[in-house]
């Protein structure tokens, strides 16, 4: 057990503080997937109202710390605890800040996801409601460095996370007042940096980190957000748009992971995420096989453990689904009695795919190992068999595809509108992403794709994916609340900049069009 820190009533401060944006220190009410609305742009709701009811802040604890927080931060809390005591490290709500800042902070760690709204979601999803300003997220972490308490005591600020790129790229580093962008895996190189601040040393603008030995890696001491919990980190796929790929793939002990499910549990999270690139390749035989025997029993464990309510696998591919079957009708059941999703009376588990493309040159190019052990010319059976096996077991999963990959032609899209249709009855929730070059990936060179240089086909690529939503996912009798919405968005759109172009795909996925 860690010591619990008391923070005096003149509030002399702590020396470590962290924390994040008021949309990475939220909840969004136990909803993984509406996390993904923080890529959306403000301006459409007031975000008073949206952060009283959208994603209210975690709790507080009585010392005014956060009683849960990003997984990440937790790691790092958990580093830092070790090495200079709990009494010295304090992660905290923005809204606490001013409560836990003082004279004796050294140096504050901020941890995001998305601070400036560039990542695939937020460009995607604001540029298609482009009249209604920058994602939230952005909004949310420029007014969180924009917070004098940060400056007041002359603390050194220091910028990690999965975002943290985002600001070096966009040369903000200087304009937010960051002294210290930490980019990478920072359970070894971050302790490093925290103990230049402490000590007063002057820091290093961007540090790119040296990954750890998973001997390194500690367990969490309190609470995660979602009750996170690391099973595997890193992938191997060599899927280009992704930065995963770049870091070795290696499982944690069940130990590991079934100590910081109970200290999650214990805490009232209800809700465990399996944080994962592919959870289906938790202890993998040779080259992608699955390990049927170590899933099963991971599954069963983790459900065994009294206060978990809710399982969700955060992502999983799909080869292993085809592969081995009997290790999806094993899980299936289990996951399905600890889901919270229900739709139209029909309860069903979920878990994030990648489908990114039906063309089978672009798999060649851009993932060739991303069906592995199969091959690229495999990629469409692949797909549809492992959805229906998915689908057998009540697993309905939410399923990306990129928009507009480098070099993607017509060609490319219509092999993609043919995988969709050969999936036109599945269960399937499709995510439409426009392909965004993050830095730490094989394609950071490569160009963004935007919505004004969209193809009519790859419109109807988008328009067919949300159509199929609104099909699966809304009843008949909310259909009005859809077309009223289509109404509107073209009645903007035509305004604002598409024209036009854009009439067709809406009416589709409205349902007034084919």
């Amino acid at each position: 057990m860690s010591q619990k820190r008391v923070v005096p009533s003149e509030v002399e401060g702590v020396p470590i503080v962290l924390t994040g944006s008021a949309t990475d220190m939220s909840d969004f009410n136990l909803n993984p997937f509406r996390a993904f609305t923080g890529g959306f742009p403000t301006g459409i709701v007031p975000k008073r109202l949206l952060r009283k009811y959208w994603y209210p802040p975690v709790p507080n604890n009585g010392d005014d710390t956060a009683k849960y927080a990003p997984y990440g931060t937790r790691k790092i809390e958990a580093v830092l605890i070790k090495e200079f005591g709990a009494e010295n490290v304090a992660v905290v709500h923005p809204n606490n800040l001013q409560k836990v800042v003082g004279p004796k902070t050294k140096v504050i760690g901020i941890t995001s996801m998305e601070p400036t709204g560039t990542g695939f979601v937020s460009r995607t999803y604001t540029s298609f409601v482009g009249f209604g300003g920058e994602p939230i997220a952005a909004a949310d972490f420029r007014e969180l460095v924009d917070e004098p308490i940060l400056r007041k005591w002359g603390a050194k600020i220091i910028l990690g996370g999965p975002g943290a790129w985002q600001i070096h790229r966009a040369k903000l580093q200087r304009k937010y007042g960051i002294d210290c962008i930490v980019m990478g895996e920072g359970e070894k190189t971050a302790l490093k940096i925290f103990r230049m601040a402490l000590n007063g040393e002057e820091l290093p603008s961007v540090v790119e980190t040296e990954p750890p030995d998973p001997k390194e890696i500690p367990c969490i001491v309190h609470p995660s957000i979602f009750g996170t919990v690391e099973i595997t980190r890193g992938c191997g796929r060599g899927c280009k748009f992704c930065s995963p790929t770049l870091r070795r793939r290696y499982s944690f002990p069940l130990e590991h992971i079934l100590k910081e499910v109970e200290l999650n549990a214990k805490n009232g999270t209800e809700m465990i995420i399996l944080a994962s690139e592919d959870i289906l390749l938790y202890r993998s035989k040779g080259k992608f096989l699955p390990n049927r025997e170590a899933i099963v029993r991971l599954i069963k464990s983790i459900a065994a453990v009294p206060g978990v309510k809710y399982i969700q696998p955060a992502h999983a591919s799909l080869a292993p689904v085809v592969y081995d079957p009997k290790m999806v009708e094993e899980i299936g059941p289990i996951l399905l009695e600890k889901s919270r999703w229900v739709t139209n009376g029909t309860r069903y588990s979920s878990v994030e795919i990648g489908i990114e493309t039906g063309s089978i040159r672009l798999m060649n190019e851009h993932m060739k190992g991303k069906m592995l052990p199969y091959k690229p010319e495999e990629w469409h059976d692949t797909v549809t068999k492992g959805i229906e096996i998915m689908n057998e077991n009540r697993i309905w999963p939410l399923a990306t595809l990129i928009i507009g990959l480098p070099d993607e032609t017509e060609k490319d899209t219509i092999a993609t509108l043919e995988l969709l249709d050969k999936l036109r009855h599945s269960k399937v929730f499709y995510v439409p992403l426009l392909f965004t070059s993050e830095e730490d990936c094989m394609f950071r060179e490569a160009r963004h794709m935007d919505l004004k240089h969209l193809t009519p086909l790859q419109w109807e690529l988008i328009a067919t994916c949300w159509k199929r939503n609104i099909e699966v996912f809304v009843s008949e009798n909310e259909h009005w609340k859809i077309r009223l919405g289509a109404m509107i968005a073209y009645a903007m759109y035509y305004r604002w900049k598409h024209g036009r172009k854009i009439l067709k795909p809406i009416m589709k996925f409205s349902g007034w069009g084919e």
